[in-house]
Protein backbone atom coordinates (compact mmCIF):
# COMPACT_ATOMS: atom_id res chain seq x y z
CA UNK A 1 0.00 0.00 0.00
CA UNK A 2 0.81 3.58 -0.13
CA UNK A 3 0.24 5.32 2.87
CA UNK A 4 0.69 9.02 4.03
CA UNK A 5 1.96 10.30 7.67
CA UNK A 6 2.40 13.25 8.93
CA UNK A 7 4.21 13.26 12.88
CA UNK A 8 6.18 10.86 10.60
CA UNK A 9 9.14 12.32 12.58
CA UNK A 10 8.20 12.30 16.29
CA UNK A 11 7.98 9.30 18.65
CA UNK A 12 4.71 7.14 17.91
CA UNK A 13 5.50 8.26 14.12
CA UNK A 14 9.19 7.02 12.96
CA UNK A 15 8.05 3.54 15.06
CA UNK A 16 4.91 3.26 12.82
CA UNK A 17 7.29 4.47 9.60
CA UNK A 18 9.70 1.64 10.76
CA UNK A 19 6.84 -0.92 10.82
CA UNK A 20 4.99 0.28 7.30
CA UNK A 21 8.53 0.02 5.54
CA UNK A 22 9.68 -3.24 7.07
CA UNK A 23 6.12 -4.70 5.95
CA UNK A 24 6.56 -3.65 2.50
CA UNK A 25 4.77 -0.68 1.87
CA UNK A 26 5.69 2.60 0.53
CA UNK A 27 5.79 5.53 3.05
CA UNK A 28 5.12 9.08 1.96
CA UNK A 29 6.10 11.39 4.90
CA UNK A 30 4.90 14.85 5.51
CA UNK A 31 7.95 17.03 6.90
CA UNK A 32 8.60 20.69 7.88
CA UNK A 33 12.10 21.24 6.91
CA UNK A 34 15.49 19.26 6.11
CA UNK A 35 16.82 18.60 9.58
CA UNK A 36 13.41 16.47 10.55
CA UNK A 37 13.43 15.01 7.14
CA UNK A 38 17.10 14.36 7.42
CA UNK A 39 16.86 12.69 11.18
CA UNK A 40 13.87 10.27 9.77
CA UNK A 41 15.67 9.18 6.64
CA UNK A 42 18.69 7.75 9.15
CA UNK A 43 16.62 6.69 11.49
CA UNK A 44 15.46 4.04 8.58
CA UNK A 45 17.37 0.29 7.55
CA UNK A 46 19.54 1.73 4.05
CA UNK A 47 17.35 -1.58 2.62
CA UNK A 48 14.37 -0.12 3.08
CA UNK A 49 14.85 3.61 2.49
CA UNK A 50 14.11 3.42 -1.19
CA UNK A 51 10.58 3.20 0.23
CA UNK A 52 10.38 6.27 1.92
CA UNK A 53 9.63 9.05 0.35
CA UNK A 54 9.71 12.72 1.81
CA UNK A 55 6.92 15.80 1.33
CA UNK A 56 7.66 19.09 2.10
CA UNK A 57 5.01 20.01 3.53
CA UNK A 58 3.54 22.07 7.17
CA UNK A 59 -0.02 20.97 8.33
CA UNK A 60 -0.17 24.93 9.65
CA UNK A 61 -0.57 26.14 6.00
CA UNK A 62 -3.41 25.35 3.30
CA UNK A 63 -3.49 21.69 2.29
CA UNK A 64 -0.93 21.27 4.34
CA UNK A 65 1.47 23.25 2.65
CA UNK A 66 1.95 20.68 -0.33
CA UNK A 67 2.32 21.93 -3.67
CA UNK A 68 -0.27 21.87 -6.30
CA UNK A 69 2.50 19.91 -8.59
CA UNK A 70 2.69 17.22 -5.74
CA UNK A 71 -0.75 17.15 -4.52
CA UNK A 72 -1.58 16.21 -8.37
CA UNK A 73 0.84 13.42 -8.03
CA UNK A 74 -0.43 12.18 -5.43
CA UNK A 75 -4.33 11.73 -6.61
CA UNK A 76 -5.37 8.81 -6.53
CA UNK A 77 -2.22 7.19 -5.76
CA UNK A 78 -2.57 6.99 -1.21
CA UNK A 79 -4.68 4.53 0.19
CA UNK A 80 -4.66 5.64 3.83
CA UNK A 81 -3.41 9.15 5.41
CA UNK A 82 -1.98 9.09 9.34
CA UNK A 83 -2.54 12.00 11.13
CA UNK A 84 -0.60 11.63 13.52
CA UNK A 85 0.97 15.49 13.90
CA UNK A 86 0.16 17.53 16.75
CA UNK A 87 1.33 20.13 20.00
CA UNK A 88 1.14 18.56 22.93
CA UNK A 89 0.98 21.12 26.02
CA UNK A 90 -1.07 21.53 29.02
CA UNK A 91 0.63 24.63 29.60
CA UNK A 92 -2.72 27.36 28.65
CA UNK A 93 -0.43 29.63 27.97
CA UNK A 94 0.06 27.89 24.92
CA UNK A 95 -3.94 27.40 24.12
CA UNK A 96 -4.11 29.57 20.91
CA UNK A 97 -1.14 27.40 19.23
CA UNK A 98 -2.28 24.49 20.55
CA UNK A 99 -5.95 24.84 18.77
CA UNK A 100 -4.08 26.05 15.79
CA UNK A 101 -1.64 22.73 15.67
CA UNK A 102 -4.32 20.83 16.88
CA UNK A 103 -7.54 21.92 15.33
CA UNK A 104 -6.57 23.98 12.86
CA UNK A 105 -3.85 21.60 11.12
CA UNK A 106 -6.25 18.33 11.47
CA UNK A 107 -8.35 20.86 8.97
CA UNK A 108 -5.66 21.12 6.78
CA UNK A 109 -4.58 17.82 6.66
CA UNK A 110 -8.28 16.90 5.49
CA UNK A 111 -8.16 19.30 3.10
CA UNK A 112 -5.13 18.08 1.55
CA UNK A 113 -6.25 14.31 2.42
CA UNK A 114 -9.50 15.35 -0.33
CA UNK A 115 -7.63 16.97 -2.42
CA UNK A 116 -5.61 13.70 -3.54
CA UNK A 117 -8.57 11.60 -2.91
CA UNK A 118 -7.29 9.24 -0.26
CA UNK A 119 -9.85 6.49 0.33
CA UNK A 120 -8.99 6.35 4.43
CA UNK A 121 -8.35 8.91 7.04
CA UNK A 122 -6.73 7.38 10.04
CA UNK A 123 -6.63 9.92 13.10
CA UNK A 124 -3.97 9.32 16.19
CA UNK A 125 -6.23 11.33 18.72
CA UNK A 126 -5.64 10.91 22.63
CA UNK A 127 -8.21 8.52 24.99
CA UNK A 128 -8.33 12.13 27.45
CA UNK A 129 -10.92 13.55 25.00
CA UNK A 130 -13.73 12.82 27.71
CA UNK A 131 -12.83 15.27 29.58
CA UNK A 132 -14.31 15.18 32.98
CA UNK A 133 -15.83 11.43 32.61
CA UNK A 134 -14.23 8.76 34.84
CA UNK A 135 -14.90 6.25 31.68
CA UNK A 136 -14.65 6.34 28.12
CA UNK A 137 -16.44 4.74 25.46
CA UNK A 138 -15.05 4.19 21.81
CA UNK A 139 -17.52 6.96 20.95
CA UNK A 140 -17.60 10.61 19.84
CA UNK A 141 -17.34 12.83 23.20
CA UNK A 142 -19.32 16.38 23.54
CA UNK A 143 -16.72 19.44 23.61
CA UNK A 144 -19.07 20.80 26.23
CA UNK A 145 -17.69 18.50 28.60
CA UNK A 146 -15.40 20.16 31.52
CA UNK A 147 -11.89 19.26 30.45
CA UNK A 148 -8.59 19.08 32.40
CA UNK A 149 -6.49 21.21 29.69
CA UNK A 150 -6.23 22.52 26.46
CA UNK A 151 -4.94 20.21 24.94
CA UNK A 152 -7.53 17.76 25.54
CA UNK A 153 -10.32 19.85 24.61
CA UNK A 154 -8.27 20.91 20.99
CA UNK A 155 -7.92 16.81 20.27
CA UNK A 156 -11.86 16.61 21.18
CA UNK A 157 -12.77 19.08 18.78
CA UNK A 158 -10.17 17.84 15.95
CA UNK A 159 -12.15 14.31 16.41
CA UNK A 160 -15.57 15.51 15.39
CA UNK A 161 -14.05 17.80 12.87
CA UNK A 162 -12.42 14.54 11.55
CA UNK A 163 -16.10 13.03 11.30
CA UNK A 164 -17.44 15.84 9.25
CA UNK A 165 -15.27 14.27 6.26
CA UNK A 166 -16.80 10.97 5.99
CA UNK A 167 -18.61 12.02 2.95
CA UNK A 168 -15.01 12.20 1.31
CA UNK A 169 -13.08 8.76 2.46
CA UNK A 170 -13.53 6.93 5.20
CA UNK A 171 -12.53 7.83 8.48
CA UNK A 172 -11.53 5.94 11.89
CA UNK A 173 -10.21 7.42 14.95
CA UNK A 174 -7.63 5.81 17.39
CA UNK A 175 -6.84 6.67 20.83
CA UNK A 176 -3.71 6.31 22.25
CA UNK A 177 -3.37 6.57 25.95
CA UNK A 178 -0.06 7.51 27.81
CA UNK A 179 2.32 6.40 25.47
CA UNK A 180 5.73 4.55 26.79
CA UNK A 181 8.66 2.87 25.48
CA UNK A 182 8.83 -0.24 23.43
CA UNK A 183 7.53 -3.48 25.57
CA UNK A 184 10.62 -5.52 24.68
CA UNK A 185 13.69 -3.12 24.31
CA UNK A 186 12.33 -0.19 26.68
CA UNK A 187 13.18 2.18 23.48
CA UNK A 188 11.84 5.58 24.29
CA UNK A 189 11.95 9.31 22.37
CA UNK A 190 9.99 10.86 24.94
CA UNK A 191 11.00 12.81 28.45
CA UNK A 192 7.19 13.55 28.94
CA UNK A 193 4.93 11.95 31.82
CA UNK A 194 6.81 8.81 33.35
CA UNK A 195 9.48 9.62 31.95
CA UNK A 196 9.63 13.25 33.70
CA UNK A 197 9.17 10.98 36.77
CA UNK A 198 12.13 8.94 35.72
CA UNK A 199 14.32 12.31 35.43
CA UNK A 200 13.36 13.63 38.97
CA UNK A 201 14.19 10.23 40.89
CA UNK A 202 17.96 10.06 38.71
CA UNK A 203 18.07 13.85 39.75
CA UNK A 204 17.05 13.54 43.17
CA UNK A 205 19.68 10.76 44.14
CA UNK A 206 23.00 11.92 42.20
CA UNK A 207 22.02 15.19 44.13
CA UNK A 208 21.61 13.56 47.77
CA UNK A 209 24.44 11.11 46.95
CA UNK A 210 26.77 14.13 46.28
CA UNK A 211 25.53 15.31 49.79
CA UNK A 212 27.53 12.41 51.46
CA UNK A 213 24.98 11.70 54.40
CA UNK A 214 22.04 9.52 54.18
CA UNK A 215 19.00 11.72 55.17
CA UNK A 216 16.75 10.08 57.66
CA UNK A 217 13.72 11.11 55.96
CA UNK A 218 12.10 10.32 52.92
CA UNK A 219 11.59 13.16 50.21
CA UNK A 220 7.49 13.35 49.84
CA UNK A 221 6.23 12.75 46.16
CA UNK A 222 2.33 14.34 45.73
CA UNK A 223 0.82 11.09 44.25
CA UNK A 224 -2.48 9.21 45.13
CA UNK A 225 -1.04 5.61 45.21
CA UNK A 226 -4.42 3.88 44.28
CA UNK A 227 -4.79 5.69 41.44
CA UNK A 228 -3.79 3.50 37.99
CA UNK A 229 -1.90 5.45 35.19
CA UNK A 230 -2.96 3.87 31.62
CA UNK A 231 0.21 3.33 30.37
CA UNK A 232 0.71 1.47 26.18
CA UNK A 233 4.01 0.78 25.35
CA UNK A 234 4.81 2.30 21.82
CA UNK A 235 4.84 -1.08 19.68
CA UNK A 236 1.47 -1.70 20.94
CA UNK A 237 0.33 1.77 19.37
CA UNK A 238 2.05 0.63 16.85
CA UNK A 239 0.38 -3.32 16.51
CA UNK A 240 -3.30 -1.49 16.46
CA UNK A 241 -2.37 1.26 13.84
CA UNK A 242 -1.59 -1.27 11.67
CA UNK A 243 -3.68 -4.03 11.98
CA UNK A 244 -6.36 -0.81 10.94
CA UNK A 245 -4.82 -1.04 7.34
CA UNK A 246 -6.74 -4.22 6.75
CA UNK A 247 -9.43 -4.95 9.20
CA UNK A 248 -10.83 -1.16 10.35
CA UNK A 249 -14.55 -1.09 10.15
CA UNK A 250 -16.11 2.30 8.42
CA UNK A 251 -16.40 5.04 11.11
CA UNK A 252 -15.36 3.50 14.09
CA UNK A 253 -13.44 4.86 16.84
CA UNK A 254 -10.75 2.59 18.32
CA UNK A 255 -9.19 2.96 22.05
CA UNK A 256 -4.94 2.01 21.90
CA UNK A 257 -5.88 1.54 26.22
CA UNK A 258 -4.46 -0.68 28.51
CA UNK A 259 -7.39 -2.72 30.49
CA UNK A 260 -5.12 -3.25 33.90
CA UNK A 261 -3.47 -0.55 34.24
CA UNK A 262 -0.83 -0.55 37.00
CA UNK A 263 -1.26 1.71 40.35
CA UNK A 264 0.74 4.53 40.96
CA UNK A 265 2.13 2.84 43.85
CA UNK A 266 3.41 -0.29 41.65
CA UNK A 267 4.96 2.06 39.38
CA UNK A 268 6.91 3.83 41.75
CA UNK A 269 7.92 1.08 43.71
CA UNK A 270 9.41 -1.03 40.73
CA UNK A 271 10.51 2.53 39.61
CA UNK A 272 12.56 2.89 43.04
CA UNK A 273 13.50 -1.03 42.54
CA UNK A 274 15.09 -0.60 38.89
CA UNK A 275 17.22 2.94 39.79
CA UNK A 276 18.13 1.51 43.70
CA UNK A 277 16.53 4.46 45.01
CA UNK A 278 14.35 4.40 47.84
CA UNK A 279 14.16 7.70 49.60
CA UNK A 280 11.20 8.45 48.23
CA UNK A 281 7.36 7.82 49.39
CA UNK A 282 4.35 8.74 48.03
CA UNK A 283 1.83 11.54 49.49
CA UNK A 284 -2.05 12.21 48.67
CA UNK A 285 -1.82 15.56 46.52
CA UNK A 286 -3.58 17.21 49.28
CA UNK A 287 -0.04 17.53 51.26
CA UNK A 288 0.93 19.84 48.79
CA UNK A 289 0.92 22.62 51.65
CA UNK A 290 3.21 20.75 53.61
CA UNK A 291 6.31 20.23 51.66
CA UNK A 292 9.83 20.76 52.02
CA UNK A 293 11.28 23.68 49.54
CA UNK A 294 13.35 20.90 48.44
CA UNK A 295 10.48 18.57 47.83
CA UNK A 296 8.32 21.43 46.30
CA UNK A 297 11.25 21.81 43.36
CA UNK A 298 11.12 17.62 42.92
CA UNK A 299 7.26 17.58 42.31
CA UNK A 300 7.33 20.71 40.39
CA UNK A 301 7.79 18.93 36.69
CA UNK A 302 4.45 16.73 37.33
CA UNK A 303 2.48 19.78 38.78
CA UNK A 304 0.78 19.67 35.71
CA UNK A 305 -0.06 15.80 35.42
CA UNK A 306 -1.53 16.29 39.37
CA UNK A 307 -5.14 15.76 37.77
CA UNK A 308 -4.12 12.35 36.24
CA UNK A 309 -1.90 11.39 39.30
CA UNK A 310 -5.34 11.36 41.98
CA UNK A 311 -7.52 9.56 39.57
CA UNK A 312 -8.64 6.04 37.86
CA UNK A 313 -10.06 6.31 34.27
CA UNK A 314 -11.24 3.51 32.91
CA UNK A 315 -11.70 3.12 28.86
CA UNK A 316 -13.87 0.40 27.03
CA UNK A 317 -11.71 -1.07 24.32
CA UNK A 318 -14.31 -3.74 22.68
CA UNK A 319 -13.68 -2.34 18.98
CA UNK A 320 -9.86 -2.24 19.46
CA UNK A 321 -9.88 -6.05 20.80
CA UNK A 322 -12.08 -7.06 17.84
CA UNK A 323 -9.99 -5.73 15.56
CA UNK A 324 -7.02 -7.35 17.15
CA UNK A 325 -8.46 -10.35 17.05
CA UNK A 326 -9.18 -10.45 13.29
CA UNK A 327 -5.47 -9.99 12.66
CA UNK A 328 -4.49 -13.04 14.86
CA UNK A 329 -2.76 -10.50 17.68
CA UNK A 330 -3.37 -10.49 21.25
CA UNK A 331 -4.80 -6.86 23.27
CA UNK A 332 -1.79 -5.44 25.66
CA UNK A 333 -1.05 -7.80 29.15
CA UNK A 334 1.45 -5.22 31.03
CA UNK A 335 2.74 -7.39 33.75
CA UNK A 336 5.98 -6.06 35.86
CA UNK A 337 9.19 -7.45 33.50
CA UNK A 338 7.06 -5.69 30.73
CA UNK A 339 7.48 -2.32 32.96
CA UNK A 340 10.72 -2.96 34.67
CA UNK A 341 11.52 -3.16 30.76
CA UNK A 342 10.41 -0.04 29.65
CA UNK A 343 12.35 2.30 32.71
CA UNK A 344 15.39 0.36 32.18
CA UNK A 345 15.63 1.33 28.89
CA UNK A 346 14.78 4.86 29.43
CA UNK A 347 17.39 4.53 32.06
CA UNK A 348 19.90 3.46 29.92
CA UNK A 349 19.75 6.44 27.42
Amino acid sequence: MKLLLTGATGFVGKQLTLRLLSEGHEVFALARNERKAGNLLDSVPKELQSNLFIINGDISKNQAGVSEEKIKELKNHIDTVYHIAAFLSFDENDRELTFKVNVDGTRNILEFSKAIEAKNFFHVSTAYTLGDKLYGKEELHSVHNTFVNSYEESKCHAEHLVFEYTDHFNVNIFRPSIIVGDSKTGKAESTFALYGVIRSFEILKKRMSRQKQESNHNVRFLCESEAAQNLVPVDYVVDVLTAGLEHAEKGTIYHITNSNPPTNQFVFETLKEELDFHKVELVPISYASQLTEQELKFNEPMRVFHRYLEKTLKFDDSNTRELLKKNHMEPLHMDKPMLQTIINGKCAN
